[in-house]
């Protein structure tokens, strides 16, 4: 299998057909495919929601044109065990090529989701810690993002969404970063991190969840029943006709 740059647009369809988080941010740059016969697999490379208060956050005396993150990961279940840390190393090689100036990798790993970053810790990313993240869920359990309310409603306060019967998740993300620097600057940018970056990685029981379902929070260890994106997704054969586009 081969991998090369391919359209933004190509990525994102496949993201919308294989992803649990369907849509892609809009700050997206640069866009990689897993070639066979057809596509197999995507990253996508850009920016979060905040890119400057997110590597001034890591590593303060870095900018935006420091970085990339790793917006969105998605292969086919058919890909053999281990594809996807030879896919991130693969491209982070190309992204190079194009990008010779960029010092680090970042990425979010989905606790929320029961990821813990083992796709990353394979990859030999360092882990920078968690943060609490939050999304809410249908009583069906789809997923609904905080930031989809807002934009939908203009508001995300506990009485709507309550009024909406939604619940609202608390649970981990993770952070991790590759280093394609040079020695001495990862040393340097190690040092001055607020972060301790290490590979000592949480794994599966590292995981919570606390619920809140309108008559108080509970902690859980167990991953909260989410809908899957099956039903947004298109029949595998009539988008792989066109992603070699």
């Amino acid at each position: 299998m081969g991998v090369d740059l391919i359209s933004m647009r190509i990525a994102k369809a496949f993201v919308r057909n294989y992803h649990y988080a369907i849509e892609s941010p809009s700050s997206c740059k640069v866009a990689i495919g897993l070639k066979e016969d057809y596509l197999k697999g995507v990253i996508i490379l850009g920016y979060g929601t905040r890119p400057a208060h997110t590597i001034k956050r890591l590593f303060p005396s870095l900018n935006c044109f420091d970085y990339l993150e790793i917006n969105r990961l998605c292969l086919l279940d058919e890909c053999p065990k281990n594809s996807e840390s030879q896919f991130i190393s693969q491209s982070i090689n190309l992204v190079l090529k194009h990008y010779p100036k960029i010092k680090v990798i970042f990425s979010w790993a989905d606790g929320l989701r029961g990821k813990p970053g083992y796709v990353y810790q394979a990859s030999n990313f360092l882990y920078g810690g968690h943060i609490w993240s939050e999304f809410y869920i249908t009583t069906d359990g789809e997923v609904i993002p905080p930031r989809l309310l807002i934009t939908r409603y203009g508001r995300r306060d506990k009485g709507f969404t309550q009024s909406l019967g939604l619940l609202k998740i608390h649970g981990f993300q993770y952070r991790y970063c590759k280093f394609v620097c040079g020695h001495k600057e990862r040393k340097r940018l190690l040092t001055e991190s607020p972060f301790s970056w290490t590979q000592e990685y949480p794994k599966l029981n590292d995981l919570k969840w606390v619920i809140d379902a309108g008559e108080g929070s509970r902690e859980s260890r167990e991953l909260p029943k989410l809908k899957g994106s099956g039903q947004f997704r298109y029949p595998a054969p009539k988008l792989q006709g066109r992603l070699l586009e």
